[in-house]
Formats: C-alpha cells, structure tokens, sequence
C-alpha cells in the first residue's frame, strides 16, 4: 500500500529543495571565493546537473528503491546533508591555487565532483517523491518550487549574518529534520550523529581552520587580518606590521589599497598617488562630489585632500566599508565616517535614481565587479555601471559645468580607457550633442605599483580653449600623459579613434569589442570577439586568466556533452522501456526556457532593486513560490487544452517582458525600496503562474502515456537546464538580454507547439 503523500511530507520536500536552493547560492559564494570570477557560474550548473542525475539514478536504478518510499526520502536526505557538510571542508582543504596544471585540474576535478553530489542527494529525494506520488503531482511540484522560493528569499540575507561556510554547515540541520519527518523512529543515530559531527564543525571552527578559504594571495604570517562574509564577497582586510603607506582590502579575487592614516593625519596626495584622477578635483575645484565605491578609501582622500566641502560616497558592498572603518579604522582613519563624507549603502546607480541632488563632480575609481556577488553567480553579470544608460544617469545629476571623472586600468581586462572613452562619446552622441569629442578629455598616467591608469574626463558643456590648455597644465604637472582633447589626439589607438568617420566605424574595425555596453548588453569587461575566440594571444587579463568567453564556450561544449550522455545512457540501457524522445522533447523545451527566464529576469531586476542580491532573492523567490502556486492551479485543471493556453499565454508575457520591462522598470525606480519589492513580486505572479502549469500538466500526460516515466522526463528536464544556465549567459553576451528573453519564449513556443500536437 502507498504512503500517503501527508502535509507534514509536503514540507519536509520544501525543507530540502529550499536547502538545495540554499545550498547553490551559497555555493557560488563559495567558489568565487576561491576561483576566479568567471567560475561563479559553475554552482548554479553543478546544482542543475546533479538534480537531474539524481532524477536519472531513481528511473535507471528503480530496484534500488523497493518498499516503503519513506525510509528512501529519510536514507537520502540524510546523505544529502553528510555531503553538503563535507563540501566546505573539502574546499577549504583543497589547493586551488597550484601552479601546475595537473595540479590544478585534479584539484578543481576534485572541487566539482564534490560539490556535485549534494545535488544529486537532493535530487533523488524530490525524484522519487515526483514518481510515487504521480497522482498528487501537482501539491509535490508545488512544494518543490514552494520550499525553492523559500531557500531563495532566506539565504541572501542569511549571509548578512553568517559567513557562507558555516551557513552550509548550518543548513545540515534543517535537511536532517526532514529526514526525520520523512521516516519517524528510523534512523536516528544516522541522524544524530551527523548532527552532532556539524554542530562540532561549527565549534571548532573560530580555533581550527577547518573551514577557513584560502585567498589566493600571499597572506604574511604575521599579518593583521579582519574578515567579514556579506552576499556580495568575502572581504578581508590585511595588515603587514610595518607598513607606512598601505594595507590591503581583498575582496574575493581582487584588492584595494586601503590608505594608512598615522596620528589622524590624513595621507599625503604623493603617498595616494592618484595623479590621473586628481586633475578632474584641481581643474572642478572645492565643491560638492559623488563617488561611487570607496573601496579602500583612496578616492576619498584624495577629494578630501583637494579640497572638497563635500562628499557623499556610495558604497555597494558593507563589508568594505565595515574592515575600512571599523575593523582597521585606527589604520585607515576611518574615512567612509569623516566630517563631510556622507556615505549610503547601495547600488550606486539605483540610491542616485532616487535623489535629485546635482554635483560638481562623480567620480568612479576603478569601481568594478570582478568578484562574483550572488546574483553573478547566477547569471555571470558584469558591471551596471558603465553602459550608455549610466552615464545618462550621470549627467542628469552634474551641476552647470560639472564633471564626470572615471577612472580604470589603462589595460587589465583588455583595452578599459579606450572602451570607457568610447562609451562617454556614444552617450554624449545619444544625447544630442552635435561634437562630443569637445567634451572629453583623456589621460594617462603611472600609479601604484607601476600601474598605468587612465582617466576620462567628460562633462554636457564643451572645454574652451582655456579650459584645454588649464588641463594640459595640469597634466604636466601632475606628470601624466594627454591622449585625447578637443582639439588633438595622441599616439595610439586615440588617434585611430579621432580620424574615424564614426564610433560604429571604429568599433567595428578595431581588434577588440570596444563598442559601448548598454543596459541590455552590460559587459564592460567582455572585450573578445566571437569571431576571435581561436586567435592568439588567448589570454584575456593579459596574462592573469582566460578570458570569460572563451570558458563559456568550453563549459557549453562539455555540458553539451555531459548533457548529451545523461540523455542517450538511458535510452541505451533500457531501450524499448523508456518514454519516446518527442514525449520528452516537453521538457527539455521548458528546462531550457525556465532558467533563460530566471537569468533575463534576475537582470532586469538588478538596478530596479538595488541590489544584486535583492535581485537574486526576490525574483528568485517570487518567481518559484508563484510558480508552485500555478502547480497547485493546475490540479483542478482538466481541459484537454490546458497546457496549450498555459503556454500561449507565457508566450505573450515573456515576449512584452524582453522589450516593455526594463524601460517600465526605468519608470518605477523612484520609488521606496518596499514599494519596489512589491511591483517586482506583482510583476512576477502571472508569468510564475502560467509557468508553473507546464511540468504538472505535463507529467500528468507523460504518466498516463509512459506509466513510471516521471522520473526520467523529470531528469531530463534537470539536465537540459544544466546546458541553459551556461547557454543564456552566452546568448546575452554576444545579443543581449533582449534576445535571450525571445529565445526563452521561443523555448515555451514549442512547447505550446509540442502539447496541441500531441493532444
């Protein structure tokens, strides 16, 4: 006789998919941790991969599952949290930074299979609750999505309070209860003692580095460390004894020099050595200034050194602010909390939307998202901050001759001034100015460590040939070198930019993408080709790392492959017994079309919430739990046609939302932070409604034609959303998120396509 499927079984499965949903994100803060951004994605495919392996053991290896299906949910649930206790351990076990490429190829092999088998756990239990209890698919799926959307909308501001190894620790216990719940009076000792092996974890852990990241960077000994864990990164701050100018401020993968202020004097403009950027503060003078992100506090000394009455700074991630002011403020002076610094938590072009305010000067230095926050994680974002719609929000907020000052490595991940160049003459050109080359000046000039650093300085008034010769004054003085003016251009790729008949003609002709990003396409720091992805010199941090594109394309073609094998092994090894490929091409169609959804959405909701991980967690959230509501719709659902207007109607919806939702979004950005929220979940209901109908309807049909398919169809659907998660970031690198969001509801054409033919 069947188990019943019982209300408290219903939320032990969304205690564990909320833990598996936890468990990804947490993952990726994790893994950009300890790899390079580029790998951030990685999470979120592992989690994808191993649930639909997991789905694939229960339908190729059905004898192992016999009897009563409790004790399986109970038996597998604890295994998924005994591996989900092992994954940080083991990561902070491993040696990620080898120099050798065996080395290093072990040990990342090593991170993924690891990593992977969570998951897999994981799967398993929701697979073998799906195939048993095909008769109540609807409440199953709909606690799947419900408890997912739960995970979600608790685990980023969980990790406000936790660092992420010890959350993974944490989660053990609520997956350990469900097994509880699953299988009462069975397995206890299993149970407790995987309990009591997290909770000594979790001691242990303040004294014993068993769960402590290794950095990446040469860390002295005797160095003063803080760290702090925030969704965003793991900052640390760190101190050599003895230094006189510096500390560092590390957050993931990338660092700060972080300003020492001795006897609370502030640092010295030639201690900073800010040249480049200081001419924009000398030629504006004392005045009211924006920055956005302080990082260290350099920017910050150095408009206060210059002068400035007044200074707001927009801080993304508080863990910065919270090792600069706090941790080392008796170091760093604590420049975010100094008189005339005002500074505001948030995404810097969201806070500016919602103010009225006018400056003298914004000025962003070397603000970038080269550590991979959690909404990245998922969807391998770059940098909001420098597209043409930016900058328009930039020169809405100048005062009468103010200037924007922006600031990057001449060449880090490729040609930054050139391209931050291009980008100020486009979005002058969108805004109707007839010469903007009259409004841009660029120089360059050496810094710390020998660092070539650009500056671009761009304003709405053109510079007089006063003004011209004041900044080549300047210039020299400051010993930096001028590529660009009004009225010359240098040597160099400026000069090619100069004699060009149009920036679409010089963007096009030139060796790297430099064209200016927008909003839909915001990779500032993609700068490869398509086209030259087999061109030598491969390296795209000159030297540092591969670039992204290239990591992409050879982690699609694997999980293709992968993809490939999860699919045909079954097929192989009980051929004549499986569902026929048409009835399962359903859901490959909306595994591939829900996780483009999810990514194009997570991206229209970034700058609107102004988060990323306000991004991640309420469209994450609210797009599961409306989705299980769906599911939990679909039950009283018996027209042969449901399925069919389900997903016209998604069709007509995710269609207006890649052309109508971002600028309706642009509209609505003024408003509370709690008032957004709301719209974004409003927004969200009809098309997490109409989604959430496809794989309940659908399996509905696949079980009464393929009896005890479920399971299969439901890895299918898992694995084909592994190669979705790696294909949308590539799609919206080279065409934008416009387009991955039509390719996504072209994935929901066909399966509208597929149900009116089969029915």
């Amino acid at each position: 006789m069947t188990e019943p499927l019982t209300t408290g079984r219903l939320i032990a499965v969304g205690t564990v998919t909320g833990a598996a949903l936890a468990y990804q994100v947490i993952l990726t803060r994790l893994l950009s941790a300890v790899l390079a951004y580029h790998f951030s994605f990685l999470a979120v495919s592992l989690s994808l991969l191993g649930t639909g392996a997991g789905a694939m053991v229960v339908y190729l290896r059905s004898d192992w599952f016999g009897g009563a299906v409790g004790g399986h949910l109970a038996k597998w649930s604890l295994v998924f949290a005994a591996t989900m206790l092992a994954v940080p351990i083991f990561v902070a076990a491993i040696d990620l930074n080898a120099t050798g490429l065996f080395q290093w190829l072990v040990a990342f092999s090593g991170v993924c299979s690891v990593a992977a088998l969570p998951p897999i756990a994981s799967g398993i239990v929701v697979a073998l609750v799906l195939s048993r209890y095909a008769e109540n698919i609807g409440s199953a799926y709909a606690a799947d999505l419900v408890g997912a959307g739960v995970g979600a909308l608790i685990a980023v501001p969980l990790m406000w309070l936790f660092p992420a190894p010890l959350l993974m620790v944490g989660l053990v216990f609520p997956v350990v209860a469900a097994a509880r719940i699953f299988s009462v009076g069975s397995r206890g000792n299993w149970a407790a003692a995987i309990c009591a092996l997290a909770a000594g974890v979790l001691a242990m852990s303040p004294w014993v580095p068993i769960l402590y990241l290794d950095p990446g960077y040469q860390v002295p000994a005797d160095a003063v460390i803080a760290e702090r864990w925030t969704p965003l990164s793991r900052v640390m701050g760190v101190y050599k004894p003895g230094s006189e100018d510096f500390a560092l401020v590390l957050y993931d993968r990338v660092y700060a020099p972080m300003p020492i202020a001795r006897d609370g004097k502030p640092p010295t403009l030639e201690t900073l050595q800010t040249r480049a950027q200081s001419i924009g503060f000398e030629f504006v003078g004392p005045g009211h200034t924006l920055i956005i992100g302080g990082g260290g506090g350099r920017d910050i000394y150095t408009a206060l050194l210059h002068g400035q009455k007044q200074i707001d700074v927009i801080e993304l991630n508080d863990g910065i602010r919270g090792v600069v002011d706090e941790d080392f403020g008796y170091l760093s002076g604590s420049p975010y909390s100094l008189p005339n610094v005002h500074t505001v938590v948030g995404d810097g072009r969201s806070v500016l939307a919602g103010r009225d305010t006018r400056y003298d000067q914004i000025h962003l230095g070397f603000t970038d998202t080269l550590s991979a926050n959690a909404a990245q994680g998922f969807s391998l974002l770059e940098n909001n901050l420098y597209t043409i719609e930016a900058f328009q929000e930039y020169f809405g907020h100048l005062k009468p001759g103010g200037i924007l000052n922006v600031s990057r490595l001449y060449k880090f991940v490729g040609d930054e001034v050139l391209r931050l160049t291009v980008l100020a003459l486009a979005a002058l050109e969108e805004r109707g100015v007839r010469r903007p080359r009259d409004h841009v000046f660029v120089v360059l000039g050496d810094e710390l460590g020998g660092e070539r650093m650009g500056t671009v300085l761009v304003r709405l008034e053109p510079y007089t040939e006063e003004e011209v010769v004041q900044l080549r004054h300047l210039a020299r003085r400051n010993e930096v070198d001028v590529v660009l003016t009004p009225r010359d251009a240098g040597a160099g790729e400026w000069r090619e930019l100069a004699e060009a008949k149009s920036i679409d003609a010089f963007c096009s002709g030139y060796e790297l993408d430099v064209c200016p990003p927008t909003d839909d396409r915001p990779f500032f720091f993609n700068m490869k080709r398509l086209r030259a992805v087999s061109d030598r010199p491969t390296e795209y941090w000159r030297g540092r790392s591969p670039f992204p594109l290239l990591i992409l394309l050879r982690t699609l073609a694997i999980l293709g492959v992968m993809s490939l094998v999860f699919l045909v092994l079954p097929l192989a090894l009980r051929r004549g017994q499986t569902p026929s490929a048409w009835s399962l091409a359903f859901f490959v169609l909306i595994g591939l079309g829900y996780i483009l959804v999810e990514l194009v959405l997570i991206q229209h909701f970034v700058l609107f919430l102004g988060f990323p991980t306000y991004a991640l967690s309420v469209v994450l959230a609210g797009l599961l739990t409306f989705s299980g509501l769906g599911s939990v719709l679909s039950n009283r659902w018996t027209s042969d046609r449901a399925l069919e207007r389900a997903m016209l109607g998604a069709v007509v919806l995710l269609l207006a939302g890649a052309f109508f939702l971002q600028p309706l979004l642009q509209v609505l950005i003024g408003f509370p932070l709690s008032a957004r929220i709301v719209i974004a979940l409003i927004l969200l209901a009809p098309v997490g409604l109409l989604l959430g109908c496809a794989m309940p309807l659908g399996l509905r049909r696949l079980e009464a034609a393929h009896p005890g398919g479920v399971a299969f169809a439901w890895g299918v659907n898992g694995v084909s959303s592994v190669f979705a998660s790696v294909l949308g970031v590539v799609i919206a690198l080279q065409y934008g998120f416009a387009i991955a969001g039509v390719c996504a509801a072209l994935c929901y054409l066909g399966a509208y396509g597929h149900a009116a033919l089969s029915r």
